[in-house]
């Protein structure tokens, strides 16, 4: 999937360290290089559009999580709202009330009744997922809570984990195996909705091997990369995407930003058409 970084190249399918990925503050972020290879090879691009790519690890305990635990409310949303249609009760009670509310003055007086009491212990573990989904869902939450968390619903994030695996999960694509900074491998995934930019003059810097002490004095705070974190200590290219791997990641990149929407075309009409062969 990856060849070795070419001498002096700076193109579309270039991977370069420390990069910025907005939602990984802490993460040691790569940046894939998505600017059309004719503007690099001819000069005629004034800055470099990059998307940022980061380890699997980290990803899934940030943006998959995200998806997982989303998914997870809405089938909590959608079991609290059978439990309320079984007491004849209206969900739209959730849009006025706290579950706990809900809980106190509809079941709780229930739960010594033969018949409720098994069915209200089902319903405060509904409620307790659902409210400790939420906390989790803040991005302020503990990665270590998180983790535990999607443990605790294994196939919510199996199921995101095999999406991205086929890469069917719109927004993000699987790179497998990439070079890192450190030497070694990892399984990546590049953000393709964060579309960031560098000046060509930085990019170059970077082609050449930018330190963590050179950019330091610099003292260009108001640029977001290169970005050193933790032990990272230099700003280069690491690997170059092959084909077709590419050219998969920029076709899966433009159809995030180029589809068209179309109204439906109405069955019965079309059924209807087709009258005049007995068919409709």
């Amino acid at each position: 999937m990856f060849d070795a970084p070419r001498k002096d190249e700076f193109t579309q399918g270039s991977v370069f360290s420390c990069s910025y990925a907005e939602d990984y503050p802490e993460t040691s972020a790569y940046g894939l290089v998505i600017t059309a290879r004719c503007d690099a090879v001819q000069d005629k691009a004034p800055i470099f559009s990059y998307i940022p790519v980061v380890p699997l690890e980290d990803w899934i305990l940030c943006d998959g999580a995200n998806i997982a635990m989303d998914r997870i409310h809405a089938d909590c949303l959608n079991t609290l709202r059978n439990h309320l249609k079984d007491a004849s009760l209206s969900d739209s009670l959730l849009e006025t009330k706290t579950v706990h509310e809900i809980y106190e003055s509809h079941f709780k007086p229930k739960e010594n009744d033969r018949a409720w009491s098994t069915r209200c212990i089902k319903i405060r573990g509904s409620i307790d997922t659902y409210v400790r989904n939420l906390q989790l869902r803040a991005p302020s939450s503990s990665r270590e809570e998180r983790r535990l968390h999607l443990v605790a619903n294994a196939s919510k994030i199996d199921a995101v984990v095999k999406e991205l695996s086929g890469n069917r999960l719109n927004g993000f694509y699987l790179l497998r195996d990439m070079p890192l900074l450190s030497g070694t491998t990892a399984n990546c995934v590049a953000l393709l909705r964060e579309i960031h930019h560098i000046p060509t003059k930085l990019a170059r810097d970077i082609v050449g091997g930018l330190t963590r002490e050179e950019w330091d004095a610099r003292s260009e705070s108001s640029l977001r990369c290169p970005r050193f974190i933790a032990s990272d200590d230099l700003a280069a290219p690491i690997a170059k995407l092959k084909s077709p791997w590419i050219e998969h990641v920029m076709q899966n990149f433009t159809m995030l930003f180029a589809r068209i929407g179309v109204n439906d075309n109405d069955f019965a009409e079309i059924k209807e058409s087709l009258s005049i062969i007995g068919l409709g």
